[in-house]
């Protein structure tokens, strides 16, 4: 009897044992499988990943690098963007030659991210200069890089046609009140299209030089912006030089103003005289509660060559 008893119990342990063992055979193939799977999807999902960047730019503000592209999302799973790295292909060996900036932004399927004008993503790249050639790419949260490919055809097809090769940011335009020769919140100014018709003013704009030759443009003192108000017949137009403004100072006599190849510039105009510096204003009784158009007539040297532009590029209201 005791034998029997003992064999049925060693059955019993064996069975318990037996069951537990394939059991967890069972939960690790599981596991195993869910692994696999797990990575399969992330594998897949990296190669269905897909960003595009459109229409790549850069601009250079002394050591400041912005970079100006349209990110779309072709593929047929979100990302997550996480970063941004800028290299100067033309920096030397004792200089700094990268950077990059950390990001958050989420893409879903057909979505796009526009980072152009102010919206720009800037880095910091010592010595960077105008002139030099950038590469930069995107890099998002599962590995992908994002190549930027700039696309200066498409620009230079456009200037072309006779913009000129000085384009101008149409959100840096802004106005200047002044304190004798010092201008008031320089260099942010008054970002307004309503301007008060009887206060001495300034105004001020962005331009970047995107010459194919990579030449720098100088402006001499007859660069000029002019306000015509078509609805007010003899008055104006009115006449604002290009002045050399440091530290909000304004300076006289006025010393050439240089923009370096892909080089932004803020420009001020605030005289009513070429090469120095006398107050302008819009005191003429008529222009109140007025519409103006607004052009820019520059001109100086490209290389050694003459150099002139015409800019036809905002409307203002003199309230």
């Amino acid at each position: 009897m005791s034998t029997v008893i003992g064999t049925v119990f060693l059955i019993l342990i064996i069975f318990m044992v037996s069951t537990n063992v394939l059991l967890w055979t069972f939960s690790q193939n599981a596991q195993y499988t869910q692994a696999v799977k797990g990575e399969n999807q992330e594998f897949a999902d990296t190669l269905n990943e897909n960003i595009v960047a459109l229409g790549g730019n850069y601009s250079v503000s002394e050591d400041e690098v912005t970079v100006e592209v349209i990110l779309k999302n072709v593929g047929s799973v979100a990302a997550q963007i996480i970063n941004l790295w800028v290299f100067d292909a033309d920096a030397g060996p004792s200089t700094q030659r990268y950077s990059n900036k950390s990001l958050n932004y989420y893409l879903k399927p057909g979505e796009t991210l526009s980072f152009i004008g102010s919206s720009g993503l800037t880095v910091t790249i010592a010595e960077a200069d105008p002139n030099h050639d950038f590469i930069s790419w995107f890099v998002t949260a599962r590995g992908n890089t994002i190549p930027l490919e700039q696309i200066e055809e498409i620009v230079l097809a456009q200037l072309a046609q006779g913009i000129g090769y000085l384009a101008m940011d149409f959100e840096s335009f802004r106005y200047f009140t002044y304190n004798g020769s010092q201008l008031e919140l320089y260099p942010n100014g008054i970002t307004d299209y309503n301007v008060p018709h009887k206060t001495d003013i300034a105004f001020g704009l962005s331009l970047t030089n995107l010459d194919p030759e990579k030449r720098a443009i100088l402006l001499d003192p007859h660069s000029q912006m002019w306000l015509y108000f078509p609805a007010v017949p003899g008055a104006g137009p009115f006449v604002w030089y290009i002045v050399k403004v440091i530290n909000g100072t304004i300076t006289t006599p006025y010393s050439e103003i240089s923009i370096g190849y892909r080089e932004t510039a803020l420009l001020i105009f605030a005289s009513a005289q070429a090469g120095g510096f006398a107050k302008e204003s819009l005191t003429h009784p008529a222009v109140a509660n007025k519409l103006c158009a607004v052009n820019l007539c520059l001109y100086g040297k490209i290389g050694d060559e003459d150099y002139g532009q015409n800019i036809p590029f905002v409307s203002l209201y003199c309230s």
